[in-house]
């Protein structure tokens, strides 16, 4: 660890020597100090380009989510209808092909998320919906085991891309902001949760083989996948470019003022004409707070994974038939979905995250405690709700809490990268475990409330760092005003020295 410039004063922060050109002279793009109480009203200009940001990119963001999931979802809804037992897949051959998704979005996370300032987000988030829903379709046609292993590659790398609409989103929106557009992106996953549910309902109901000469399972996959393309080309229509990108200011929506305001907004954690700066990957991969989101999210991606491909097993085995269990599925989605929103906008109005996250998490750890302690249906169905609502509550608010405390372009992506990658290397741990754990899944269970104990003690020791760091900045500051003196940091920019700048503080 080493004091920031080497200034006896400075504060202790990880090593960013490998800054190199800082300029001492103060610029446009020097970052200062922002203001953290009650934000001031909203000028006549900024409402109206807030109401447009939230007219155009809400909508199409979360129709991007919903998307994303209803498609993630399909597999777990075709086991119900038939795919594992018409392509004579054995339990083992089935979670190969539900772990595999997870390989291809690994291998294409981080680049997936660094040079979204290279390629224009509408090329790369709706060229990536269209991969990923013709690719469902094709799996619709496998006769093989080879077969659906492939496409569960392409579609979980062709998924990787779509998940660069957070960073996204963090050159629209202020920090304060960022919680309650996020739940309504994210909330669609719970929708798409619910929907697939109801339509794979549907389709086992009256898409039959008989009536149809095609299983329902391929239906299931058809229709969600067509929903997938027809979203991708509305994406690439639609979704405007980063505010600092646009050309001469000019947009069919949004005016040159306006323009303006964005860039000018997002400099609470951006700083103008921020580009792909390797220097800062290295910085992002010496930072020890990568690395607790890193088990953070693990912890709340085994979850969410083998939610999305078991939960319809789950609940089966309490009990229900196939086609009952895809209907029932709907309801831990449905207190999800309203969970993630009232608990984000109560996050966004108090202006705190860390705690929700571990409620979150707690939430989650009582869920799997109470499945593998219940012995009526209805209990077990609760503590469904339990760990659905609490993990899809929790994982919106742990990544929008590590894309507000993380600046440099950059590094904010490297971490948020780093984040999903853990995401999804334990997403394949638990559909190891979950595939051998039995018809009770309790192996499963116990594994999880082993990582939801492990992340409530990680994000706890994270929130108490940030408080104490935003004390510690503040205290150095009055230091130097009493001598004074201008700390080394004034006039230099967040891409300079990301959230080490003695002027950022992190929310807590």
């Amino acid at each position: 660890m080493a004091a920031a410039h080497g200034t006896k004063d400075s504060i202790t922060e990880p090593d960013i020597s490998i800054i190199e050109n800082a300029s001492d002279e103060k610029d446009d793009t020097a970052y200062v100090l922002q203001p953290t109480g009650r934000p001031p009203r909203k000028t006549g200009l900024e409402r109206r380009l807030v109401m447009k940001q939230d007219f155009l990119l809400v909508p199409l963001l979360c129709l991007t989510y919903f998307v994303t999931y209803l498609d993630r979802n399909s597999f777990g809804n075709a086991r119900l209808l038939g795919l594992q037992k018409q392509l004579k897949l054995t339990d083992d051959q089935y979670g190969d092909c539900a772990q595999l998704f997870f390989v291809g979005y690994v291998l294409f996370m981080l680049p997936a998320n660094i040079f979204l300032r290279w390629i224009r987000p509408y090329y790369l988030v709706g060229g990536a919906i269209v991969c990923f829903g013709t690719f469902l379709c094709g799996m619709s046609a496998a006769h093989t085991y080879g077969a659906v292993l492939g496409t569960r590659i392409l579609i979980g790398a062709a998924q990787a891309f779509v998940q660069g609409i957070g960073m996204y989103s963090s050159l629209w929106y202020t920090r304060r902001e960022l919680a309650i557009r996020g739940s309504l992106y994210y909330s669609t996953a719970t929708l798409a949760g619910a929907f697939s549910g109801l339509i794979a309902y549907a389709v086992g109901k009256n898409l039959t083989v008989t009536g149809t000469g095609r299983a329902p399972w391929r239906w299931l996959l058809i229709i969600e996948g067509v929903i997938g393309i027809g979203s991708g080309l509305v994406v690439m229509m639609l979704l405007p470019p980063f505010p600092d990108k646009m050309r001469n200011g000019k947009n069919w929506l949004f005016t040159r003022d306006e323009i303006e305001l964005a860039i000018e907004r997002s400099s609470t954690f951006n700083t103008r004409g921020s580009k792909l700066e390797w220097g800062q990957v290295l910085a992002a991969l010496k930072d020890p707070k990568t690395w607790v989101f890193f088990l953070v999210n693990g912890a709340f991606g085994q979850a969410t994974s083998t939610v999305g491909v078991f939960l319809p097993s789950f609940i089966a085995a309490f009990g229900y038939t196939d086609i009952d269990a895809q209907l029932f599925s709907v309801i831990p989605y449905a207190v999800a979905f309203v969970a993630l929103l009232s608990l984000s906008f109560l996050s966004d109005r108090i202006n705190r995250k860390g705690c929700f996250v571990i409620a979150g998490l707690t939430s989650a750890l009582i869920g799997y405690i109470m499945l593998l302690t219940a012995k009526t249906t209805v209990v077990k169905m609760v503590a469904t709700c339990f760990v659905v609502g609490g993990i899809y509550t929790g994982v919106l608010l742990s990544v929008v809490w590590l894309g507000i405390n993380n600046a440099g372009f950059t590094k904010r992506a490297t971490t948020w990268a780093m984040a999903e990658i853990g995401g999804q290397i334990f997403s394949i741990v638990g559909t190891n475990v979950y595939k051998s754990s039995g018809s009770s899944y309790a192996k499963g269970h116990w594994v999880n409330v082993g990582f939801m104990i492990v992340a409530i003690f990680a994000a706890s020791c994270l929130l108490l760092w940030y408080d104490y760091s935003n004390k510690k900045r503040d205290r150095i500051l009055q230091e130097y005003a009493a001598r004074g003196e201008t700390h080394p940091h004034i006039g230099k920019s967040l891409e300079e020295l990301y959230d080490f700048h003695i002027n950022f503080r992190y929310t807590l």
